[in-house]
């Protein structure tokens, strides 16, 4: 045998000794999901046979479009770094079907804070990311593609158009465009205009998922879509100030994932009965027509104000939730609210995010959570502007809450401080939940979770702080399983 520069996995070894006849379906898809590539590599005769051992190459031996497949399921940037291995590997991945992640990190997010980089060199990374897409998408030859996902900052509306070009073409069942800009730049935000001509959007039948972040879109434009896209599944719309108002229905849709981020959206009608889950953030009434399937909900603050004034006339939408997700934050919440909430026995998972600037806010948690008997998971997210008075009217006080038995069994709190507002609605829930089974509690500001500023926070002085609090809250309770990242 000769030597190599790698050792193949025990995984795709056993998979390389069958012959490509005898090639299952199941042993291509545990290829193709392998980690190691170095069994790839070429052998290298300088290397001792006590070094490694490199076994015959029987992966090159298998058919181009089993090849392809395995391809496919890799990045971009690693199936065109198989072209080096030989004259066999030189052009197939030029066929690459899969999905497509075009994410440029220094043009996207936090730039300045991430990367500690000047504005300077934007313009030539961006110049960079933009050749690096329109050579990939040049040499590309497959007839059809899985996905296309773009995340850049407005520049040239021309590239952007034979982008969304290539996906007509190729086919595209999942495509993501998102022109958000650098946050930490002033300068306008420019908007890429989804095609006027409503006649191209037939071309996209074959969408099963479309997102659309800081792209002009009018109300008119996207019915029109949702009308020919007949495949559709997953729809998000974040930031297109024309949208003023969108009807959401049509006897053949198959919609079943909605998510609207739009402030100036001031009319919503859904009419989907395929509709599983539904996320809104917007100051527009939303009017639910025929949803018979709609059992996930999440509402941001500024249509949150317009539920907790009419929680009788939503009744009916809210008792067939599965999961419900509020922002109350800066949300007046009226002291009637323990009183007209409706019973919501199907709902199985509440999260809930308030800013804790008094302990009455806690108020509106307790009300909710007596109102749900089949509740198994509680989430609570804390914001904060400033330190809690402790003068308001805490849950223990209140007449119609503080006799209540609550049937929840997992409850999460996330942003923590160990305020005594915090610590006395723990053990509320300790004492009204008997059936509680775990208290999750992540001193962690909510907005960082998921993001490079985490891992900072979660050494500075402050977290660790707070994680004391919880750790002695947890100790005073040995009796129930307290968990603390």
């Amino acid at each position: 045998m000769k030597n190599c520069q790698g050792v193949m996995s025990s995984e795709c070894r056993e998979i390389a000794r069958n012959s490509k006849s005898k090639l299952l379906r199941s042993e291509v898809e545990t290829l193709s999901h392998c980690t190691d590539t170095t069994w790839l590599l070429p052998c290298n005769k300088r290397k001792r046979r006590e070094d490694y051992t490199c076994l015959y190459d029987r992966i090159s031996e298998l058919p181009d479009d089993i090849l392809v497949t395995v391809l496919s399921r890799l990045t971009i940037k690693e199936a065109a770094r198989t072209s080096i291995l030989s004259s066999r590997w030189r052009y197939l991945w030029k066929w690459f079907n899969g999905c497509l992640n075009f994410d440029n990190p220094l043009t996207m997010g936090d730039y300045n804070w991430t990367l500690g980089l000047g504005s300077q060199p934007l313009d030539v990374e961006r110049h960079k990311f933009v050749s690096w897409v329109n050579q990939v998408l040049r040499s590309l030859q497959c007839h059809s593609l899985e996905g296309l996902r773009i995340c850049f900052d407005v520049a040239s509306n021309g590239d952007i158009h034979n982008w969304i070009n290539f996906a007509v073409e190729k086919k595209v069942q999942k495509l993501d465009l998102d022109f958000s800009r650098v946050q930490d730049f002033s300068w306008p935000v420019a908007e890429y205009t989804f095609s006027p001509h409503l006649d191209s959007y037939s071309s996209f039948s074959s969408l099963t998922a479309l997102s659309l972040n800081t792209v002009a879109v009018t109300g008119e434009a996207l019915e029109h879509l949702l009308s020919c896209c007949h495949f559709l599944e997953v729809l998000t719309v974040i930031h297109s100030p024309c949208l003023t108002s969108l009807k959401v229905s049509g006897p053949s849709l198959r919609l079943k994932y909605l998510k609207l981020h739009l402030v100036l959206l001031q009319y919503v009608e859904i009419d989907a009965p395929n509709i599983i889950s539904f996320e809104y953030s917007g100051s527009g009434i939303v009017f639910f027509r025929d949803v018979p399937n709609l059992t996930e909900v999440s509402f941001d603050r500024f249509f949150c104000t317009y539920i907790m004034n009419k929680l009788r006339q939503l009744s009916t939408i809210l008792l067939q939730l599965h999961t419900l997700k509020l922002n109350l934050a800066f949300v007046s919440v009226p002291e009637a609210v323990p009183y007209d909430l409706p019973e919501l026995c199907n709902l199985k998972h509440l999260e809930m995010e308030i800013n804790l600037f008094d302990d009455d806010r806690l108020l509106p948690c307790a009300a909710f959570l007596r109102a749900c008997p089949s509740l198994y998971k509680f989430t609570l997210k804390l914001f904060r502007v400033h330190p809690s008075s402790g003068t308001a009217r805490t849950v223990k006080d209140h007449p119609y809450l503080s006799v209540c038995e609550l049937s929840v069994r997992v409850v999460e709190l996330v942003g923590f401080e160990g305020q005594r507002a915090e610590t006395e609605f723990v053990m509320y829930l300790i004492e009204k939940a008997k059936l509680l089974e775990k208290i999750i509690i992540d001193p962690c500001i909510p907005k960082y979770l998921g993001t490079p500023k985490e891992l900072l926070y979660r050494d500075s002085e402050e977290y660790h702080s707070a994680r004391k609090h919880a750790i002695e809250l947890g100790a005073r309770f040995p009796l129930w399983d307290f968990v603390i990242p």
